[in-house]
């Protein structure tokens, strides 16, 4: 049975991470690992920073634990732990499968880079892994954990994740903000017609909103500065800024003067956007 844990089962939550995390001793970074692995005032601190467990229960005792936790736009799977002896019973997979319904956000999952199997665990289960530079990104922003462990850890992403990221625009400061640019442009080098690949060198100074319906596109500034405006919210652009705009974000941007970029896109056959084509003379 799965329920929703209550105070009298923390004993029981404490009890069962710190018996089945012994699987990470020797395997993740040795100044990773703590004893007893998870403290009691830790475990405490994520309880009351929003970590709600849910467990597994056998004959009236808790086998299994899944926290989940609510943080900004996204939701977050937390310390999954089985016993040891009630492992490859499909426990994990059943609580995964229940906390998912109790969410409409995309859930993101942070474990140790070292501990393939519990990626190959979350990759059976319909997630996938993010790039290294976005596991950075969304450490910071959604989890509160010390820069060491960011560096030994992997992020995966279920399918809402994937299809319905926020834009992203990074800056070679490293500083961000969302948004996507583009708008109607001077072509000056294209290349990869037919939906395999597209990539194209274009000048702009004033573009109207519009989205693209069935494929993501890649922007990176090569020259001059300009705003960059999703609904109703406006951030600078300048060289080096790199935007990634998911398929179906109404988009639009506006130069000072003139700006130039690189647009990258692997439209599927047939639904190149037709304004973005090439005309013959």
């Amino acid at each position: 049975m799965i329920r929703s844990c209550i105070d009298s089962d923390f004993d029981s939550i404490f009890s069962i991470i710190n018996e089945a995390a012994e699987a990470y001793r020797g395997v993740i970074p040795t100044d990773r690992w703590h004893e007893p692995y998870m403290p009691e005032e830790e475990l405490r601190r994520e309880i009351q920073s929003g970590v709600r467990f849910w467990g597994y229960e056998e004959d009236g005792e808790l086998v299994g634990v899944m926290g989940i936790q609510d943080v900004q736009d996204v939701t977050l799977i937390r310390h999954a732990y089985v016993r040891t002896a009630k492992r490859s019973h499909g426990i994990g997979g059943k609580l995964l499968a229940e906390l998912r319904k109790l969410t409409t956000h995309p859930v993101l999952i942070g474990t140790w880079a070292a501990a393939t199997w519990a990626i190959r665990f979350y990759e059976k289960h319909g997630f996938t892994l993010v790039t290294p530079e976005e596991k950075d990104r969304l450490l910071k922003k959604y989890w509160s954990i010390p820069e060491r462990q960011i560096e030994t850890s992997v992020v995966l992403g279920d399918e809402r994740w994937f299809c319905h990221r926020p834009p992203l625009v990074h800056h070679r400061d490293e500083t961000t903000s969302i948004d996507c640019p583009f708008g109607h442009v001077q072509r000056i080098v294209t290349g990869g017609q037919g939906g395999i690949a597209n990539v194209h060198v274009v000048k702009i100074t004033k573009g109207t909103p519009h989205l693209h319906q069935g494929y993501d596109e890649v922007y990176y500034v090569l020259a001059g500065t300009g705003t960059i405006t999703l609904g109703q919210e406006t951030y600078p652009l300048r060289p080096g800024s790199v935007a990634v705009i998911p398929a179906g974000v109404l988009h639009s941007l506006e130069a000072s003067g003139e700006l130039e970029f690189v647009i990258f896109g692997t439209p599927p056959m047939g639904m190149e956007d037709e304004k973005a084509r090439p005309r013959k003379s």
